[in-house]
């Protein structure tokens, strides 16, 4: 087999791959015919903090997208289609919130995992820098047991939420 033919196949395995992930995601529906394809296919239940846990889930499933390099617009196309699913105003008349509470939930669940792997980053850092304690092994075995990305789940409203993730209270 020619290299170039290699290359294609491995093109086109890591193409299912990603599409097999995609196609799971419990808010992708994939198009058929005349109906167009949705990244944002949810009923709410209009109950809030069940809506908001639903997105947290929604988030945390769709976090082994960004192992590809379509991940990060994958997205953005996810959030446009947030925007474009709308809101049953008659259902859910806020004006503060222009997108549904699993939306909102899943990009609360992202956020915190963007804070997660920041603070992750930082944690590795100064266990490199400081390899005599116990940080690194630590922290190692959190990444193992899959928690180095979960969100960090504290209320915003009991807490200052200007106060910066690394400062210590």
């Amino acid at each position: 087999m020619s290299q170039a033919k290699r290359k294609n196949t491995t093109k086109q395995a890591a193409m299912r791959e990603h599409a097999a992930t995609r196609d799971v995601l419990p808010f992708f529906k994939k198009g058929r015919g005349k109906v167009k394809t949705s990244w944002w296919n949810v009923t709410p239940s209009g109950d809030y903090g069940a809506d908001l846990e639903t997105g947290m889930a929604y988030a945390k499933a769709f976090l082994p997208m960004m192992m590809y390099n379509a991940g990060a617009s994958d997205l953005g196309v996810i959030v446009s289609h947030m925007a474009l699913s709308g809101r049953d105003r008659s259902k859910t008349p806020k004006d503060w919130c222009g997108i549904d509470d699993i939306a909102l939930g899943f990009l609360m669940g992202i956020g915190g995992s963007l804070q997660a792997a920041m603070g992750g980053v930082a944690i590795a850092a100064a266990a490199i820098k400081h390899p005599e304690g116990t940080l690194g092994p630590d922290f190692l075995k959190e990444v193992e047991a899959g928690n180095a990305f979960n969100p960090l789940r504290r209320n915003t409203l009991l807490h200052d939420p200007h106060a910066n993730i690394f400062e210590v209270r």
